[in-house]
């Protein structure tokens, strides 16, 4: 699978000799629904000239139209898959126009996540992948360490992985307990009688429904295939205590296309705005109601907005504060808000000792429902 993320430009190029001119079909689908009968889009372009034979369409637009984030709905156990409206396929057919014909080249499969590059990364040109995880690996993830849990269901990762064959393609999905006091893991093949491309929620832990993995663990997905050495992708997470604070989940999609979670520890502070328009009242009579006052203000409606403190955390969480900031979809225990911080200065152990990071939210909806 070649996996695109649709939040930075993806070019699909047509370079001809003897063409005049270039056409693509794209055919955009979610999960489940199988591969439109026509295509969804069809571009069309003539050569810049004789002499320049090169076309180019940015497709990243087109597809991320059916890319619907709205929530993350938190599990249990590893196997379950994504939401369908969470991530897409697509197909492209490019063709060169010859005199008046269009001849097809080649039929081109992709994923597209609502993830994003980095300008340095320079032009998106996607390799072929058996397994990716959206994360970043090498950041920790945090959570909320209770003695008793009010819900089984914890925040997850998101997997992609590209199962092409039933059962000679094995993904193994491994939870190890690591803090060094017992020896206890569970592991299982993720469905050994399925076909396809899969999105894959995994759990940070499996805490909330074992006791065993209270204190820390080592979650690995090794992808074995049925030719070559197998892939393995790992990642830790870790339990956090805290006695004082009520800690606030945000959830957001990642600069991978995933779902992420930051856990906020620390010191929350409320405030509400509030707005409206003044106007003064004229008086129903010359003997008026002293009652009624002068002026009136109408259509009141608020805002509330928190600030946020994580604690103390890894230096590179500087990465996922930044793909906080530049996310589309951000959700404080499950309610949407804009993230009001608009500016973040890397943080460095070596220059600030002890990282703390603090964020301003704004929830996304009246106090008031003017919903009509």
């Amino acid at each position: 699978m070649k996996v695109v993320k649709v939040r930075s430009p993806f070019i699909i190029e047509v370079n001809e000799a003897g063409a005049i001119g270039s056409k693509i079909e794209l055919f955009i689908y979610n999960n489940g629904s199988g591969v439109p009968a026509t295509p969804t889009y069809t571009l069309s372009k003539p050569n810049p000239s004789a002499t320049q034979l090169s076309t180019s369409y940015n497709v990243s637009n087109f597809v991320k139209e059916y890319i619907d984030n709205i929530k993350a709905s938190y599990i249990n156990y590893y196997g379950a898959v994504e939401e369908n409206n969470e991530w897409v396929f697509f197909k492209v057919k490019r063709y060169k126009l010859v005199g008046s014909t269009y001849t097809l080249l080649d039929t081109l499969d992709y994923v597209g996540v609502n993830g994003f590059s980095n300008y340095t990364d320079g032009n998106q040109t996607p390799s072929e992948v058996k397994v990716l995880l959206l994360s970043n690996p090498s950041i920790n993830n945090y959570y909320y360490k209770q003695s008793t849990y009010p819900s089984d269901t914890l925040q997850y990762l998101n997997i992609l992985v590209d199962k092409p064959t039933a059962n000679t393609t094995i993904v193994n999905i491994k939870y190890e307990r690591i803090d060094g006091l017992a020896v206890y893991n569970n592991n299982a093949n993720f469905n050994p009688s399925g076909t396809g491309i899969f999105n894959i929620k995994l759990p940070l832990t499996l805490a909330k429904i074992d006791g065993n993995f209270i204190n820390s663990c080592k979650v690995t997905v090794t992808y074995t295939p049925v030719s070559g050495s197998p892939i393995i992708n790992s990642f830790y997470s870790y339990p956090i205590e805290e006695c004082k604070y009520t800690p606030v989940l945000c959830d957001f999609i990642n600069r991978y296309g995933g779902w992420q979670t930051i856990t906020f520890f620390k010191a929350q502070t409320n405030a509400i705005s509030v707005k409206g328009s003044e106007y003064n009242l004229l008086p129903s009579a010359i003997n008026y109601n002293v009652n009624k006052g002068q002026s009136k203000v109408f259509n009141i409606n608020g805002t509330q907005t928190v600030k946020l403190n994580t604690g103390w955390v890894d230096e590179n969480y500087n990465e996922l504060i930044t793909d906080l900031l530049l996310s589309e979809t951000v959700l404080l225990d499950n309610k949407p808000v804009k993230v009001k911080t608009q500016s973040h200065t890397f943080k460095t152990q070596l220059k600030d000792k002890m990282i703390n990071f603090e964020i301003d939210f704004e929830y996304a909806f009246d106090l008031i429902n003017n919903v009509i």
